[in-house]
């Protein structure tokens, strides 16, 4: 079958699952198993083929589904044992919220929490730090999923994050120089994601944030125990320590996540619960929430597995790029830059990079168009969309901690992230970083 037949059965495959999902017809599971198969046997690959797809994307995600169930029973037991308890009472004096000032200190916490450049870590550290205080001062928790993203745009494109790597090894070029040269926009991707905190804490508080402190329903962790949570709680300042050291060793890389997650539950067990009857009560509570997102993260590899090594995302990048007219291919790189985010969730940040990237290079270099323009137009609007990415592993760590399906989310986010990405790029434009 020609490549050609394979990208519109791709896109036709591609559409059937953004749309079961965004209508949330169905457990993400299963779209995500049964449409890549079928797109798969429809293409004309055998048995065989799919098993060894699917295979392959599983790989792809056990180190991040171990870490997903362990660290998510890591920071319920954080949380019920109070840990965050000082930080919420910090930020609701007098039973008072002040929601510009708590998103504004998420998204502090994003920044400083994707300085490994991994989206699972970030995702842990501020939801499990933030849920249970959105929780009670009324913020909805698709809004505090749309900080982290804002904040993960720029901090993805630090000079060791995925993107900027692999657009360097693309081009050719030293990572540090790629960097300094998109540089300027990061500091636009800054101004935005303040922007984006402001509007949605107008938002939320016209939504009834702020005013009262609401039930904390927060589903990580039940219930703070009586007593627990004070700074004169000896197991409130051991389960700070063994956190920090937690988070030392994960960013580090002393240490596996997964493994920093196993150490840290069995301690914090044997700690703050000794009695055997006791930690499996406190495992099985957490059991459904966990489970559940570990099995999403599984199905989510059987449709990387068969969309990638079947070859659909290969092809479907190519005939992106083929349906530019003539006389916009002197533009090419901007006016594709223009639906990045979508490509983005479309194709995932491999092919995104590593496929469509050298193909614009390649259309507009004959016009002038530099490589390091083009690279940077993409950097600087793709990274919008890499935290609403439908194939993206790392996402659904947050959306398990938060409880949030992947259509409430995309559909929340994109209407600050698309615009936003769009206005990046016309900045970048007229400060000379993309030319035109």
């Amino acid at each position: 079958m020609g490549s050609t037949m394979i990208a519109v059965i791709g896109f036709v495959s591609l559409a059937i699952l953004m749309w079961v999902l965004l209508k949330g017809m169905t457990s993400p599971v299963i779209p995500f198993i049964l449409i890549p198969v079928v797109t798969a046997l429809i293409a004309g690959f055998s048995i065989s083929d799919i098993n060894g797809f699917v295979k392959s994307g599983l790989n792809s995600v056990l180190s991040t589904a171990a870490m997903f169930m362990f660290s998510i029973t890591y920071f319920n037991i954080m949380n019920d044992a109070g840990l965050f308890e000082p930080v919420i009472r910090a930020l609701t004096p007098k039973g008072k919220a002040n929601v510009f000032l708590i998103l504004l200190s998420a998204l502090a916490v994003t920044y400083v929490g994707h300085l490994d450049g991994s989206g699972a870590t970030t995702w842990m550290i501020v939801l499990t730090a933030f849920l249970p205080l959105a929780d009670r001062v009324g913020i909805r928790r698709p809004a505090l999923l749309c900080v982290a993203a804002s904040g993960m745009t720029a901090a993805n494109l630090v000079p060791w994050g995925g993107p900027t790597m692999r657009a360097a090894a693309v081009l050719e070029m030293d990572v540090n120089a790629l960097f300094a040269y998109i540089l300027p926009a990061l500091a636009v991707m800054v101004g935005l994601s303040v922007l984006t905190v402001w509007m949605l804490a107008r938002a939320e508080v016209k939504n009834g944030a702020g005013t009262m402190i609401a039930e904390n329903t927060c589903t990580a962790g039940d219930h703070v125990e009586p007593g627990r949570g004070g700074f004169k709680d000896w197991k409130w300042i051991f389960n700070m320590a063994l956190t920090v050291a937690v988070l030392y060793f994960l960013f580090s890389g002393v240490m596996s996540s997964y493994l920093c997650f196993m150490m840290g539950v069995s301690v914090a067990l044997l700690v703050n619960y000794p009695n055997p009857k006791e930690q499996t009560k406190r495992l099985k509570s957490y059991a459904g929430q966990s489970m559940v997102m570990t099995i999403t993260l599984f199905a989510v590899a059987v449709f990387l597995g068969v969309m990638k090594e079947g070859g659909f995302i290969e092809a479907m990048a190519s005939v992106i790029v083929r349906i530019i007219p003539g006389f916009l291919a002197p533009h090419a790189h901007w006016v594709l830059a223009l639906i990045a985010v979508p490509m983005m969730m479309a194709l995932g940040t491999d092919a995104f990079y590593y496929v469509m990237l050298p193909v614009i290079i390649g259309v507009v270099e004959p016009f002038g168009i530099s490589a390091l323009s083009v690279a940077a137009v993409y950097l600087i609007t793709g990274t919008f969309g890499s935290s609403i990415n439908p194939s993206g592993a790392a996402m659904y760590v947050g959306l398990g901690l938060a409880d949030v399906d992947v259509g409430t989310h995309i559909k929340f986010s994109i209407r600050y992230l698309w615009p936003f990405s769009i206005a990046c790029m016309a900045a970048a434009i007229l400060m000379g970083i993309v030319q035109f």
